[in-house]
């Protein structure tokens, strides 16, 4: 067995949705992240706040199909 004093990883998943209705707010952040090629993160408090709201609503990650766990940092 081994301590791992400090683990850090990052996960990416990917979610496909279908036929979902949203608020004209959050359809236009959504495109305004995506013509700016913005992430998304609602733990920095984004400018694209009605957008992180939905998504962190209606996204799971028990939903997603493709993931992969990048290793940052093992001490």
């Amino acid at each position: 067995m081994v301590t791992v004093k400090e683990l850090t990883v990052k996960i990416t998943y990917r979610v496909g949705l279908i036929d979902v209705e949203m608020p004209q707010k959050v359809y236009d952040e959504l495109v305004k992240a995506s013509e700016n090629i913005d992430e998304i993160d609602p733990s920095t408090g984004t400018k694209y706040g009605y957008a992180a709201d939905w998504l962190g609503d209606n996204i799971k990650e028990c939903d997603s199909f493709d993931w992969s766990a990048e290793i940052e940092e093992v001490s």
